[in-house]
């Protein structure tokens, strides 16, 4: 470290012992006792002071492993690292417990608890989206696991908020395979993944459009068919359906546009 002109090193080391001990005065009270130190922790959770609760839950735990609230400051430790926004550290927590403890009566919220927090931490579709599968694998141990949890329902909707986001990725993947590259082979690849997530998402007519027209583009007649009724059948109201029509028949476009006119 390089010092101005006129600081004493000594002054240096002082002003950073006062700046850590403002820090740790954040911390929990080292003089508590462990029960005194739960509730201190339970109070800083309460008051949504979460990251200060985790490091006071996890301290409890240092000094009294043994005691019968360990399992729920384990618990409540991951809870707040993932609501400070912390969710790499909150799946640290959360894994040690569902690890160390199976046979908790809160191993399987730690186990929904790893789900939550790589969901938490995956990022927006056009990046990796590692985080979002591991959100799903963790959600998939819990249902076999723990198939009568009551956390079932829990679970299952955050496997379809995964693959909802896996499906926007493949599909927005595909769409610059087929405009940019013009590769409908490759396009196919990624419009097909998409699906195979079973999307719900707004994007699914357009999907279901670009995936026909790249079937017609390399000759798979078969599957373009099986997809022009799916989005006819599913969207007949839809801009992409009256587009997959216009392009069928362009004259019934011409028509449609002559009988709006004879009208006003």
């Amino acid at each position: 470290m390089r010092h101005s002109a006129g600081t004493a090193p000594g002054r240096v080391l002082a002003a950073t012992v006062v700046m850590l001990a403002g820090c740790s005065s954040s911390g929990p009270p080292g003089d508590l006792e462990p029960p005194d130190l739960f509730q201190w922790a339970q109070d800083r959770f309460d008051a949504e002071e979460y990251r200060r609760a985790a490091d006071g839950f996890l301290a409890f735990m240092v000094r009294d492993p043994l005691n019968p609230l360990v399992d729920s400051a384990q618990y409540l430790a991951a809870e707040g690292q993932l609501r400070a926004g912390n969710e790499l550290d909150a799946v640290e927590e959360f894994r040690r417990m569902a690890t160390n403890r199976p046979n908790s009566p809160l191993a399987d919220d730690a186990q929904l608890g790893l789900c939550r927090a790589y969901l938490a931490a995956s990022p927006r579709v056009t990046l990796s989206q590692e985080f979002t599968r591991r959100a799903l694998d963790e959600c998939e141990r819990l249902l076999q696991f723990f198939p009568t949890t009551v956390l079932r329902e829990q679970a299952e909707g955050l496997m379809a908020e995964a693959r909802a986001k896996l499906a926007e990725q493949s599909y927005e993947i595909g769409r610059y395979y087929q405009d940019r590259m013009r590769l409908a082979e490759s396009a196919i690849v990624y419009f097909e993944k998409s699906l195979a997530e079973e999307p719900t998402g707004e994007f699914l007519p357009d999907l279901l459009l670009r995936l026909y027209r790249s079937y017609n583009v390399v000759g798979y007649e078969t599957e373009a068919g099986v997809v022009r009724e799916r989005l006819l059948s599913e969207f007949p109201g839809s801009e992409e359906a009256r587009s997959l029509l216009a392009e069928e028949d362009p004259a019934a476009e011409e028509r449609s546009a002559e009988d709006a006119g004879s009208l006003r």
